[in-house]
């Protein structure tokens, strides 16, 4: 229903368009350049990968906000457009888990490691490069069965409370994990929570993780195609067993993945085809 409402609204005027909490919406527009304005960011009008004269945008929407109407602005030369974004909530599981205690309360001597490493995330996320790397559908990293749903709220050891920023894959130790689409690493580092951590720049402001891996096979600086082998999974960091753990983050905020995969999917369905 999304995916007509956005093609829909972008041929009359960009009237309005609906997201979801923890989701983005890819809003196609007439033309390649400009920003959307919200209520928070300028978020870069890019060059859709198949129509050159048409421009696309990414929103992220946070995993927190309430069910609201937002306005937001497309602004380009000579032109400018109102969009009225009604943000619905959208249904998460529950999720109950036991770790390892240290996980959930660290000792005081991990304590400036994990701020060093959240603040050096939030650094690489909040990056945007103006080069697309990627000019194909995303893939999986994986070929199995997801054991864990993006956006369920967890509970670990009956006291943690938070969310689920990706999409947990079985993954039997070792077992190949492959580069969801073509980027540069720009971060191979075992860190305290993710454990064995792989971030993937596909450029303007998408990046993809992989977490919990027990080998890397790349290092930071490579380019990486589509399906290459990049690490080997892994049970290291916060976990209940051994898994991938696989996000992707859009302008430095947590989206579902798959939910944005099959949205840019659909950007490669040429005229006819739809």
């Amino acid at each position: 229903m999304r995916f007509w409402i956005v093609c829909f609204i972008s041929i009359v005027a960009l009237w309005g368009a609906e997201g979801y909490n923890g989701k983005s919406l890819i809003l196609t527009l007439p033309s390649p350049s400009g920003v959307v304005v919200t209520a928070d960011k300028n978020i870069s009008v890019l060059s859709h990968p198949l129509d050159k004269m048409k421009g696309i945008a990414i929103i992220p929407i946070d995993y927190y906000a309430p069910e609201s109407e937002q306005n937001l602005t497309w602004i380009a030369p000579g032109q400018e457009m109102n969009i009225t974004l009604d943000i619905h909530s959208a249904t998460y599981p529950t999720e109950v888990l036991s770790v390892d205690p240290s996980k959930v309360t660290p000792p005081p001597e991990v304590l400036e490691r994990i701020e060093l490493e959240r603040t050096q995330a939030y650094a690489i996320y909040n990056h945007f490069t103006p080069i697309r790397y990627w000019n194909k559908p995303f893939i999986r990293p994986i070929d199995s069965i997801t054991t864990s749903a993006y956006g369920s709220a967890r509970t670990y050891n009956d006291t943690l409370k938070s969310y689920h920023g990706g999409i947990d894959f079985r993954a039997l130790t070792p077992t190949p994990i492959q580069a969801a689409n073509d980027g540069i690493v720009v971060l191979a580092q075992e860190r305290y929570y993710s454990g064995g951590t792989i971030i993937i720049d596909h450029g303007e402001g998408l990046y993809s993780c992989y977490f919990h891996l027990s080998r890397f096979d790349v290092k930071v600086g490579d380019y990486v195609t589509q399906g290459q082998a990049i690490a080997l999974s892994g049970a290291s960091g916060r976990i209940t067993g051994p898994h991938l753990h696989f996000g992707i983050m859009v302008h430095g905020v947590q989206t579902d993945p798959l939910d944005l995969m099959e949205q840019i999917d659909h950007l490669f369905v040429t005229q006819k085809e739809q």
